[in-house]
């Protein structure tokens, strides 16, 4: 799997300002990246019990980051890893398939 953690002042540069994160997500506490840095993930910390929650977005074709999936209710941080670090192979196999399609076959 292609997904790293990296640190916030790393996910801060490849994301500056996102108020919409922002607004979403209590207490980020974990960062993560494609190592083609096509994807970014966070987990935070929300006020609740089993509020940890994560989010996903992907650079679309003008090299801007749109939300891609966001995903909430978890009892733990491990459970929220797991299902972001899943999530983001799973968007970034189906990204690189995609790529390599010929355009004639949406035809």
């Amino acid at each position: 799997m292609s997904i790293q953690t990296i640190p916030r002042p790393e996910f801060d540069r490849l994301l500056p300002l996102n108020p919409a994160l922002e607004n979403m997500m209590v207490k980020q506490v974990e960062w993560f990246s494609s190592k083609s840095g096509h994807l970014l993930g966070a987990i935070a910390k929300g006020r609740g019990f089993s509020d940890w929650n994560y989010a996903i977005l992907k650079r679309d074709r003008e090299g801007d980051f749109r939300v891609r999936k966001v995903m909430g209710n978890f009892f733990n941080l491990k459970a929220a890893r797991i299902d972001l670090l899943l999530s983001m192979a799973g968007i970034e196999v189906l990204g690189s398939a995609s790529r390599r399609r010929s355009p004639l076959m949406w035809e």
